[in-house]
């Protein structure tokens, strides 16, 4: 087994609150020079700025998991990574038609492009992105189930824009494949309050949206390697696979 450093929650300039300072190069090469050896790109609402990213990080040493951030209809945030390429077309798909059509205004929510390795536009997209879609988080972990895809709700200590902050806790029978958290202090808590927490596999991220972000709150992964199939079995916590903070006392990393 070895000893990765992971960040799994990460925007970029797609992101209309992320800076646009956070194009593929940037968000890369910041990545690497802090340590980490695989990001997971997670935009609200929109997974057109992962292939890029993927392309660059494959280049360049680092694992690149695709992934979104989807704001459910109770303006609860939940990721979603994907194994493959078409699985994220297929959530996109899905995204586009339940995205709901209220046009952006850069001047007050920030831009909304997607860029190439010289930071060139390739797009921008209409709608607003941190717009809630018309689906319920059980339809939007459903979906992503079917689909093969990991779901993990999004800094469950948070008063606002989590599960247990709409909703008051965490569903037993939603699909969750792990948990991730922000602020070590406030999930602390949060545990106090709701014990059954420690039943899911819990990791840290940066919810990073400005390049000094990335890297503050990584995860620590004891894996064989950095592939979907691996991460799935930290999560699942199986055959010495694991997980977990970057605080956690842990022994010297090796990529």
């Amino acid at each position: 087994m070895k000893q990765y450093l992971a960040d799994l929650h990460i925007h970029t300039c797609l992101s209309p609150c992320g800076s646009l300072d956070m194009s593929p190069a940037v968000i890369v090469r910041t990545a690497l020079d802090r340590g980490l050896s695989a990001i997971a790109v997670t935009d609200h609402n929109s997974t057109l700025q992962c292939p890029e990213i993927q392309f660059l990080g494959e280049e360049s040493g680092l694992k690149v998991f695709a992934g979104v951030e989807v704001t459910t209809r109770e303006e609860a945030h939940c990721l979603v990574l994907f194994e493959t390429d078409a699985a994220r077309q297929t959530f996109q798909d899905y995204l586009d038609a339940h995205l709901p059509a209220i046009p952006n205004d850069p001047e007050r929510f920030g831009d909304q492009v997607w860029v190439n390795r010289k930071e060139e536009i390739l797009g921008e997209v209409p709608h607003l992105l941190i717009s809630a879609i018309d689906q319920s988080v059980d339809q939007i972990a459903a979906f992503a189930k079917r689909l093969g895809c990991l779901f993990v709700p999004a800094h469950v200590e948070r008063p606002m824009f989590s599960l247990i902050g709409q909703l008051g806790f965490i569903d037993p029978s939603l699909p969750v494949d792990a948990i991730e958290y922000n602020d070590k202090g406030r999930h602390e808590a949060l545990l106090q309050q709701h014990a059954y927490l420690t039943n899911y596999t819990q990791y840290t991220a940066s919810d990073a949206h400005h390049p000094e972000q990335i890297a503050t709150n990584p995860s620590v992964w004891t894996t064989e390697g950095l592939s979907f199939k691996q991460l799935q079995m930290a999560f699942e916590q199986v055959d010495g696979y694991s997980i977990r903070p970057s605080f956690q006392k842990t022994d010297d990393l090796s990529s």
